[in-house]
């Protein structure tokens, strides 16, 4: 059946974001060919609309929790998230984050209005918790031994940052301030002169996208699973203590200043 659109629909379809306008467009023409017709009005789009916003609602939680597939066996990873992710699931559902959120938006809640937490296995992160309110960030703990470096430069050659220090070609130590602990170098070497003694958690906070997007800041790095757990928890009490209507929290932390925030939380 081919579809006409009157030129209303086509004009407000026009406003709609360029990069889902052809998803929109498809997605009315099938429902409006589901109920038999071929001609698209302005009142067809209003109702898909509609129909699409009531189903981001029941959507909501509260909260959104993403992580990467690195605990899936990713060559990349330098933690185990797995129990992690399960715990923090269970702690922003305990918070009860839906309710507050509600008690401040009303019929005014949608997804956006989420708190979103991230988590990564190594320091790569796919840029996800750096847009993120909260970003979590696997990192190895990284020890030297140079009486066991043989001089083969496999280090030096996979470090992005520059961060192996070599003397004659041969291991001196690791620059802290460059290296990421992204546990290449480890995973690289033959012998025992780097590797890889545990692995950590660094937290950014504050990220978001949006009219007014800002990349999160590092807030505390060097965590156990445990310790990140109780300050997600502190961060999400703090938050809704604090937060405005509709307020994410890099903009919270914006409005009340960054050494305020880091003495409330830590």
């Amino acid at each position: 059946m081919k579809m006409t659109w009157d030129s209303e629909a086509e004009k407000m379809l026009q406003r709609v974001p360029f990069f889902v306008r052809k998803r929109v467009r498809t997605k009315v023409e099938e429902e409006v060919a589901a109920a038999g017709r071929n001609r698209i009005t302005k009142t067809d789009l209003e109702e898909s609309k509609r129909k699409h916003l009531k189903s981001l609602s029941q959507d909501v939680k509260g909260y959104s929790l993403d992580a990467c597939f690195g605990s899936s066996g990713c060559h990349n990873a330098v933690v185990a998230s797995a129990d992690l992710v399960s715990n923090l699931d269970n702690h922003l559902e305990k918070a009860d984050l839906l309710s507050f959120l509600r008690s401040r938006l009303g019929e005014r809640l949608k997804l956006h209005h989420q708190l979103r937490v991230t988590i990564a296995d190594c320091p790569n992160s796919c840029s996800q918790p750096q847009i993120k309110d909260i970003g979590i960030i696997g990192q190895a703990q990284i020890a030297c031994d140079p009486h066991e470096c043989t001089g083969c430069g496999e280090c030096e050659a996979v470090c992005e940052e520059s961060a192996i220090l070599l003397k004659d070609g041969f291991l001196v130590g690791i620059d802290e301030e460059l290296c990421v602990q992204c546990g290449a170098c480890a995973q690289i070497c033959p012998t025992d002169s780097i590797s890889t003694t545990a692995g950590t958690f660094r937290v950014l906070v504050g990220g978001k996208l949006g009219r007014h997007p800002q990349l999160a800041r590092e807030l505390t790095r060097d965590l156990d699973a445990d310790q990140v757990l109780a300050l997600v928890g502190v961060i999400v009490d703090f938050y809704k203590s604090k937060a405005k209507s509709g307020e994410r929290l890099g903009a919270l932390i914006n409005r009340i200043g960054w050494e305020e925030f880091k003495d409330a939380v830590l």
